[in-house]
């Protein structure tokens, strides 16, 4: 059997997809497809749910798809993937924003002098958390050196702010951090701004549904859990089957929000998704809601059943 090592044509490519048991129907949109796609992203990506793993179908283990796989089952789930990746990024980057705000807010609130969060004493005191806090003051006092460049600013908008104001504060620069960064900040403020950020989060969620008690440290376990998914959503990687090595206790507050054991902590696409709900308006989680489920019931119409329901355990929603 031959394999795909060296170069391929486009048509040479679909040929050894056919040896190995895929139905490539149409052969002119398959080439076109790769040619926007390519073969390693679309294919290598992909196949695993459309593979013959059984011993009495595929003795030696050769790589073969099973029986009535078809090209566009697999482009079928690349393109569920990609819309999902659409969809989670621009729901997470919303949280992204709500936690820099939040974040922002309540340091500037209590620490009210100009530039206090160049201030290590402004900060938690417990030791452990020293060389992260002097990380973020000293990327915090490069972001506000930067308005002295006259050439190649990288943030224009920064040196706007100062030419104009004199001053750069928390609120603007927290804007130009990224979420790793924003996470490590809420880290390393101390533990009464941290319980406050995270009772702002419940709050607004029990304005919307029920009353509920939101622990700093489950705060933390969230942004462990969205900033890998943010990160691997703004990338063209495979998401749908994605998961973090450790999965992240949450299950006090699973047994709080009255869910499932794992729902929360499984660490897969599922568990962001239920996640969102904890840190996103009702409107907007609503709408996210509806468009995922849109998301699966054009993949569930457009694949094989065992195909789609391992895809589903690979997310976690068949949980």
């Amino acid at each position: 059997m031959r394999h795909v090592k060296d170069f391929a044509t486009h048509g040479e490519q679909l040929k050894i997809l056919e040896e190995r048991g895929l139905d490539v129907s149409d052969q002119a949109a398959a080439k076109r497809i790769l040619s926007r796609e390519n073969y390693y992203a679309l294919v290598d990506g992909y196949k695993e749910p459309f593979l013959e793993h059984d011993e009495r179908l595929n003795p030696h283990g050769l790589e073969r798809y099973k029986e009535g796989t078809k090209f566009s089952h697999l482009q079928a789930l690349h393109s569920f993937d990609r819309n999902l990746r659409l969809l989670l990024l621009n729901e997470l980057l919303k949280f992204e924003k709500n936690i820099k705000s939040k974040v922002a807010y309540r340091f500037s609130e209590k620490f009210r002098e100009k530039e206090s969060f160049l201030n290590p004493v402004n900060y938690s005191h417990d030791s452990q958390h020293h060389h992260e806090r002097d990380r973020i003051i000293s990327t915090l006092a490069n972001l506000i050196k930067s308005h002295k460049k006259r050439d190649k600013v990288r943030y224009p908008a920064i040196r706007e702010f100062y030419d104009k104001h004199k001053n750069v504060p928390l609120w603007v620069l927290v804007n130009f951090l990224s979420l790793g960064q924003t996470t490590h900040f809420y880290t390393v403020i101390d533990e009464k701004l941290r319980d406050q950020i995270a009772a702002d989060f419940a709050n607004e969620y029990s304005e919307e549904y029920r009353a509920i008690h939101l622990e700093a440290n489950e705060l933390d376990a969230i942004l462990r859990i969205v900033f890998p998914y943010r990160n691997k959503s703004a990338h063209e990687e495979v998401l749908y089957r994605f998961r973090l090595p450790h999965p992240v206790e949450l299950g006090a507050l699973e047994e709080r929000l009255a869910m499932s054991k794992g729902s929360l902590s499984g660490a897969t696409v599922f568990s962001v998704s239920r996640l969102l709900k904890l840190v996103l308006s009702q409107a907007d989680y609503g709408q996210f809601s509806t468009e995922l489920n849109r998301l699966i019931e054009t993949l569930e119409k457009s694949i094989q059943e065992h195909a789609f329901t391992k895809i589903m355990k690979d997310t976690g929603f068949h949980e």
